[in-house]
């Protein structure tokens, strides 16, 4: 009877805890019912175990917070901030919540069945997420970056001349924000908390480079106001541009020719290096203000190993060699402490026919294309480039072509070229006088290019008055360094 009695007990016992168990399974599942699966996520945050309201509140610190953080739009150098509410940025957190609460539980009626596998297999992971769900006005987002195109956008200007002035506009570069471009991007950018920051698409159009025409028109109106004849050679080394204005008229050639004695001296050296002497004579052709042409002479007689007219001979075949054909030297130059010239019966050998004359010199005569080619081969040469050092390879080099600019740029004379130019920038020229002509070739070592400018001048008059030419020089070679120096 007591075993019976036992048993009995046993069972009871079996029952009562089997029931305590599945009513406490069936609290946890009415509970878990309660709050969302496991494996549930919205916008990328687990959900599992949370209310309704947990849910909801975590989707608020978490989500919602970050992306109601204005954005920094960059629109090249600029900032522009867009806060989410300019384009009225909304979050459905209810919809999202409910759906996550929703994911796995099955329809009402299959509670049971769905307790029966909570007891059994407990609640497996659901392993899905709810997207972010949200709105914006994308009239307004549109609306947002056209108002910022308008005013940060500016459209290309080209360099111009600045009418009635020696100066030139500088270019400025056109942008323009691309918004269909740059709207995807912001688009993202409203509902990712890590990318607040927006580098638009803006198109850059580049000025071109400034024209060489639009000094050669400045040069142009500029001259024509002289009651003579001008003339100009402007190159740039940096493009091969030039510019030549009457340039095949035939000038008294001055002292501008020593230039090319200069040249002759290092060609007929053969490479070899020059003694302190005839360096010391290259350079006071152009620093002695007095003694020029005597010492230009002494280089002639050098180049003529001891005749000075073998050495314009020599100059002379030269230049011809080089294609300078309006440029010669007849005999040698006049000392300041000499009268007229005395041999005039050799200059019917050489008289250049040129098309236009300025009442040249019969002895020595040249123009702005032979003075302003002459440099730019000189110029080239010291770069370690061009016609000289490819046709009298080892009879000269770089370091030659270089000397030879380095003591054009110890010339004291400023008053021409110089005139129009500030005091600080090299200047390698050689300049010139005669009664009725006045004349200066040099290189212009500038912040903005190296270039090139030869400038002659004559009027029909027995004397060209200083105060007359010089006006004009000073005004050509101002526009002219204005021009390579834009915006400088």
């Amino acid at each position: 009877m007591r075993k019976i009695q036992l048993i009995v007990t046993i069972l009871l016992l079996l029952i009562l805890t089997v029931v305590g168990f599945l009513a406490y399974k069936l609290y946890q599942y009415d509970s878990y019912r309660e709050a969302i699966y496991p494996g549930v996520s919205a916008a990328g945050v687990p959900l599992q175990g949370r209310t309704r309201e947990e849910a909801r509140q975590t989707l608020e610190d978490v989500v919602v917070a970050p992306l109601s953080q204005p954005i920094a739009l960059q629109y090249q150098d600029e900032t522009v901030v867009l806060m989410p509410s300019d384009v009225n940025v909304q979050f459905f957190l209810d919809e999202m919540v409910e759906q996550a609460h929703q994911l796995g539980r099955g329809e009402p009626s299959q509670f049971w069945d769905g307790y029966v596998r909570f007891v059994t297999q407990g609640l497996p992971p659901v392993g899905e997420d709810i997207p972010l769900q949200y709105s914006y006005e994308p009239e307004s987002l549109e609306g947002f970056l056209e108002e910022i195109a308008h005013e940060k956008d500016q459209p290309l200007r080209e360099v111009q001349p600045i009418t009635g002035t020696l100066d030139f506009r500088p270019g400025q570069p056109g942008r323009r924000l691309d918004v269909a471009r740059s709207l995807p991007l912001v688009e993202r950018s409203l509902t990712s908390p890590d990318e607040r920051e927006v580098t638009l698409i803006v198109d850059t159009l580049e000025p071109a480079p400034p024209d060489i025409e639009m000094l050669r028109a400045m040069l142009q109106h500029r001259i024509d106001e002289f009651a003579g004849m001008v003339s100009i050679h402007v190159f740039d080394p940096a493009t091969n541009q030039r510019i030549e204005i009457n340039s095949d008229i035939v000038y008294s050639g001055t002292s501008v020719v020593k230039i090319g004695i200069m040249l002759e001296v290092f060609l007929h050296s053969e490479g070899t290096e020059l003694d302190e002497e005839t360096q010391d004579m290259m350079l006071k052709v152009v620093t002695d203000p007095t003694g020029s042409n005597y010492w230009a002479n002494l280089l002639l007689e050098l180049i003529g190993d001891g005749n000075q007219f073998e050495g314009c001979r020599r100059v002379n075949a030269r230049m011809d060699e080089l294609g300078l054909m309006a440029t010669f030297i007849l005999e040698p130059y006049r000392l300041e402490i000499e009268g007229a010239r005395t041999r005039p019966g050799l200059a019917k050998l050489r008289l250049f026919q040129g098309p236009v004359t300025a009442n040249p010199d019969p002895f020595i005569q040249t123009s702005v294309h032979d003075m302003g080619a002459l440099l730019e081969m000189i110029y080239d040469c010291s770069q370690g480039e061009g016609r000289l050092l490819e046709d009298y390879e080892g009879r000269i080099s770089g370091a030659s072509c270089q000397v030879i600019l380095d003591n054009l740029k110890q010339n004291p004379v400023r008053t021409m070229i110089g005139s129009g130019i500030p005091e600080d920038v090299p200047l390698a020229h050689k300049h010139g006088f005669a009664y009725d002509t006045h004349a200066d070739a040099g290189v212009v070592f500038s912040a903005g290019a190296d270039y090139i400018l030869v400038h002659f001048q004559y009027a029909p008059t027995d004397w060209l008055v200083w105060a007359i030419s010089r006006p004009v020089f000073e005004d050509v070679s101002f526009a002219t360094y204005n021009f390579f120096n834009i915006g400088q």
